[in-house]
Order: structure tokens, then C-alpha cells, then sequence
């Protein structure tokens, strides 16, 4: 393991050599800056040259005037008097007068121009020799004792002041000197500690290099044994029983196992390489046939079982990795389905069984007591006044005997042919029939029953149909029509016919009977297929309400349909649909034409 100093001891010393080099370096340059200053400011160096000047001319003035007194006429005294004004005048203005302040000889010249402007008012007065060269002499000697007295002073302040200026001159150099030094010094420090720092990355360097190769080792190691393990994971799902498919993260399909292909129908346009899990989910549902329950690909865990063409099951099962994608698993439970639903079917049939046995023997004991009492009474009231009737009294009450028993054989034949098809006893054995026939001789046979002779029955026929070959059991399909038109007969109004409809497509042949009665409300419509119920209209008619319910099955097990067409003031139509028979028509014998029959 790599131990490295921590970041004080590392940087503190070269933060301080950095400090004290930039201290050095900004006392140099501000003390050379200093010196540079006092060199440039040269105030008493102007001050002696003007102090001589104006001595110079004081002196050129005595001159001039002693040339004046001696007769020569190019002397010009008010010509020097000018010039000695002019140096006094300048020595009394800006930096010089505050020079001359701080010698304190302020009132020395004061007096002095003072002395200048006597001998500026006087000079007149010798040059028109109203004025002895003497008493000029006399006045101009005090100036020039003053000004000698002045230049004196400060020529001996000058001199004292270049030897300050030198001796600073000399101790800020040194200090330069020793500036310098001192940033040769922390110079060569900082050289070292780069050197030391040079050498100390180097280190670091070979260091982290063999840490890397090190790394890249222990990489290279574990990557190998990731790869056996992915490859040893991708042969145990390939494989698997069940079929698997990954997604990553973003929900993008990643792997598919060999067995997924053969449990689904259009693998390869399911899971396509890439696509999203909520596509995938969406082509399978629109694959399969039904599924139990959705499949919400947010769940961290979901599961649902999904059916497939041709009756085969798979259980479909999606979770949630650690690492934010899912893993679909799909299972064959078509066994398991199969029996699960048997099972099922079987509890369910058991439990409408049940029902209906409760349901049938309410009902047949009510309606066997009736017919039991009806039978009883009409058999005792013969017996106690068989001869006051006459033979026609005793023919219809012995017919009245016989209706009632026929009526208790229907109720025993219906709850026959009820439990008969809930325990699955009865199968349709289709065979081609012409339904023109079937429907014929069904109306003929209700044309004939005692008590109907009045009945009219219309059977209408395009005239272009002379057969309609039909796919169906005769005997199932002649108890269908036959309950359709026992139900029109009863719940006709007296008098009026029954309409029986042929018609027919492509696949499909139809025949709706018609009679005119009360209305079926729409209420009763929804219910009027189920077992045991029976609508207001049919108060004072016998029955179990078991008629309809058993057309209805039978229809529906020879892959056909019975539904209410219709139910209005006019009439009420109950449609019968069952499949044509493959080449229906083209063996066709000739029937007879039109396109309305009545019986």
C-alpha cells in the first residue's frame, strides 16, 4: 500500500521560501525606489547654484556700478540689478524659499530684497550722479555680506546633507545587498524543494505504475472469472427447462435462452434484439389468446398465466434485479392448466348440479302435487258420479286425465335431458339434413295435436331456396324446433298464426319462428335463457322454465346459437342459427315453388 505525507508537511516549507523570497524581493525594489528618489530630488543642489548665482550677481552690481563712477558708459548697472532681482526673486518662490525656511534664514532674505529695493529705488538716483559711488558702495556691501553669509550656510547644509544621503545611500544598498542574498538563497531552496518534489512524483509515479500493473492483474483475474461464470450461467439458462429473456436497466432487451424460442409462437418478432420491455409485453398479450391478470412492467415482482393458440399454457414471471432490470422467466404449465381448469369445470358442474337438483325439486314437487291433485280429484269425482255424466261429459274429462299425465312426462323428460347435459351424457352426432324437411314435418306433428286443429302455422321460403343442407344432430335440432313452436303455440293470442323463416349465407342457415302475444319486456329478455325462470306472461301455463335453457344448449352444442331476435307489439321472433353442411344445395332435389306456405 502506497503511504503518501500529508499536505501540511508537504507544502509548508515551500509556502514559507515562496513568502520570505517575495518579501525579499518586494524590500529590494522598494528600497532601490527610495534611492532612486533621493537621487532625483536635488533641492539644495538648485538651491547652492542659485545662492551662487545671485552672489555672482550682486558682485557683477558692485562692479558695474564702480565702472559707472569711473566714466564708463557700457557699464549697465540697471542691466545687472535686473539680474540679481530676477535670482532673489527665484530664491523667494517655491521650493527654495521653504529650503531657505528650514535653515531658518526666512528673515535673511527678506531683509535682503528688502536691501534689493533701496538699491532699486536708489540706482537712479546714481545714475544721474545725484549719488556718490560711496554711498552705493555702502549700500550694496550689506547685500553682499548676507548673500556670502547665506551661500556659506548652505553650502555647509549641502555638504552635511550629501554625506546623510551617502550613508543612506551606503545602508540601503546593503540591505539590497543583502535582499539579494537572501533571495539567492530561498531561490536555491525552491530549486531544491522542486528537485525534491521532481524526485518525489518520479517515486510516485513507479509507484503508481506497479499499482496499476497490480490492478490490471486483479482485473485481467476477475474478469476471467466473470467470464466463467457468465458462461457457465448462459449454459445452465440455455439449458433450463423454462424459458428466460434479460433486460437491462433502460428496459432493453439484452438475452434470450434457445428454450424461450420453442415455448412462443413469433420469437423472433417479440423479442427482437433491443426492444423495450413494454413492447415486449404488449406483442405478447397481443399473441396469446387471454391471460389471467396484467403484467405491469413497474412491479418489482409480477406473474400471470397466458394461453396460446391451441389450448397450451405459460406461466410468465417478471422480476426486478438488483440492478434496475427484470428477468423474464417462462414456464410450460399447459399439465397443470389443463388439469386445473378440468378440475374446475368439473366443481363447476358439480355445483350447477347441485342447484339445479335443489331448483328441480322444488319445482317438480310443486308441479307433480298439481298435477298429482288435478289427476286425484278429476278420478274421484268419476268415481263417485261416473253415471251422472254422459259418454261426451267422460271423454273430456278422461282427456283432461291424459293431458295431465303427458304433462308430468314432459316434466320428467325435461329434467332428464337437464341433468343429462350437465353430467355431459349428450353429444351431437351431425350429419347433412335438409332443414326445409325438419321444419315441415315439426309443424305437421304440432298441426296434429288434439286441441290445435285451429292453428295456423306459415312457413316461408324464398322461392329460390329448394334445399338448405344444414350440419346438425336431427334429433337435437327437431326438439329445438319443436320447444319453439310449443312455446309460440302457448304464448299466442286465440286465433292468431304462427310465422316460421327460412333463410340462409354463406355459412351460416337460419330459422325464426314468429307469433303474435304479449310483449317480453326488456327487463325479462336478459333473463329469459336461464333455468327456472319464467316470464309474467307465463302465469297460468305449465312449465318448469327449462324449455328455452335446453334449446339454447343443444343449439350451442351443435356449434350453432339461439337468441330472442326481437319482441315487439307486433311479434316476438326467436332466431335459431346452425352451420351449413360443406356443399350445401348443389344435390338439392326440387321442392315445391313460391314463397309463403301455409299448413
Amino acid at each position: 500500500m502506497i503511504r503518501f505525507p500529508s499536505r501540511a508537511r508537504i507544502y509548508w516549507l515551500p509556502l514559507v521560501a515562496i513568502g520570505l523570497f517575495i518579501i525579499l524581493l518586494f524590500f529590494s525594489l522598494l528600497r532601490l525606489s527610495g534611492v532612486e528618489k533621493n537621487m532625483r530630488s536635488n533641492v539644495d543642489e538648485n538651491m547652492l547654484w542659485v545662492i551662487t548665482q545671485a552672489q555672482l550677481a550682486s558682485h557683477r552690481l558692485q562692479e558695474a556700478a564702480h565702472r559707472h563712477a569711473m566714466g564708463h558708459t557700457d557699464a549697465q548697472p540697471e542691466q545687472h540689478l535686473d539680474v540679481l532681482f530676477s535670482r532673489l526673486t527665484l530664491m523667494d518662490q517655491g521650493p527654495q524659499r521653504r529650503y531657505i525656511q528650514a535653515l531658518g534664514f526666512e528673515p535673511l532674505l527678506d531683509n535682503t530684497l528688502e536691501q534689493l529695493a533701496q538699491i532699486d529705488r536708489l540706482l537712479p538716483l546714481f545714475l544721474l550722479d545725484e549719488l556718490t559711488s560711496d554711498d552705493m558702495y555702502r549700500n550694496i556691501q550689506p547685500l553682499l555680506a548676507t548673500l556670502n553669509r547665506m551661500a556659506n550656510a548652505i553650502m555647509t547644509e549641502e555638504w552635511e546633507a550629501t554625506g546623510e544621503r551617502l550613508d543612506d545611500y551606503r545602508d540601503s544598498l546593503m540591505q539590497v545587498i543583502y535582499s539579494a542574498v537572501g533571495i539567492l538563497v530561498t531561490g536555491l531552496l525552491l530549486a531544491l524543494l522542486l528537485l525534491w518534489a521532481l524526485s518525489k512524483r518520479r517515486q510516485a509515479q513507479e509507484a503508481l505504475t506497479q499499482h496499476l500493473d497490480h490492478l490490471e492483474d486483479v482485473v485481467s483475474a476477475r474478469t476471467q472469472d466473470l467470464e466463467d461464470q457468465r458462461r457457465r450461467l448462459a449454459d445452465s439458462i440455455n439449458t433450463a427447462p423454462d424459458g428466460f429473456a434479460a433486460f437491462d436497466a433502460n428496459g432493453q432487451l439484452q438475452l434470450i435462452n434457445a428454450r424461450l424460442a420453442q415455448l412462443l409462437p413469433e420469437t423472433e418478432r417479440i423479442f427482437s434484439p433491443g426492444t423495450p420491455l413494454h413492447d415486449v409485453v404488449t406483442r405478447l398479450y397481443q399473441t396469446c389468446v387471454s391471460t389471467s391478470a396484467a403484467l405491469p412492467p413497474h412491479q418489482a415482482s409480477a406473474q400471470c398465466d397466458i394461453e396460446l393458440a391451441g389450448g397450451e399454457w405459460r406461466q410468465l414471471t417478471l422480476r426486478r434485479t438488483q440492478s434496475g432490470g427484470h428477468v423474464m422467466r417462462l414456464a410450460d404449465i399447459t399439465p397443470y392448466k389443463k388439469a386445473a381448469i378440468a378440475l374446475e369445470n368439473a366443481l363447476e358442474r358439480e355445483r350447477g348440479i347441485s342447484d339445479f337438483y335443489r331448483s328441480f325439486a322444488a319445482m317438480v314437487s310443486h308441479q307433480f302435487r298439481t298435477s298429482l291433485a288435478v289427476i286425484d280429484s278429476g278420478l274421484q269425482r268419476l268415481m263417485r258420479r261416473h253415471s251422472g255424466y254422459s259418454a261426451e261429459e267422460r271423454a273430456a274429462r278422461y282427456q283432461r286425465l291424459r293431458d295431465t299425465v303427458a304433462h308430468m312426462t314432459e316434466l320428467v323428460d325435461a329434467s332428464l335431458l337437464t341433468a343429462q347435459l350437465d353430467a355431459g351424457q349428450v353429444s351431437s352426432h351431425q350429419q347433412p339434413h335438409d332443414m326445409i324437411k325438419l321444419v315441415r314435418k315439426a309443424c305437421l306433428l304440432h298441426q296434429e295435436v288434439p286441441g290445435n286443429t285451429r292453428l295456423l302455422i306459415n312457413v316461408v321460403i324464398p322461392p329460390e331456396l329448394k334445399t338448405l343442407q344444414i350440419s346438425c344432430d336431427k334429433a337435437l335440432t327437431e326438439h329445438i324446433i319443436d320447444n319453439l313452436l310449443t312455446n309460440a303455440r302457448k304464448y299466442s293470442r286465440q286465433g292468431s298464426p304462427i310465422t316460421v323463416e327460412l333463410s340462409h349465407d354463406a355459412h351460416w342457415a337460419y330459422c325464426r319462428i314468429s307469433n303474435q302475444g304479449d310483449v317480453i319486456p326488456d327487463v325479462e329478455q336478459l333473463h329469459i335463457f336461464e333455468r327456472f325462470y319464467r316470464g309474467a306472461n307465463s302465469a297460468g301455463q305449465q312449465g318448469l322454465g327449462l324449455g328455452l335453457n335446453i334449446a339454447r344448449t343443444l343449439a350451442q352444442l351443435q356449434h350453432g346459437e339461439l337468441v330472442l331476435l326481437s319482441s315487439t307489439p307486433e311479434a316476438t321472433t326467436f332466431q335459431l342459427i346452425l352451420p351449413q353442411a360443406p356443399q350445401a344445395g348443389q344435390h338439392a332435389t326440387q321442392t315445391q315453388a313460391g314463397g309463403k306456405e301455409s299448413t
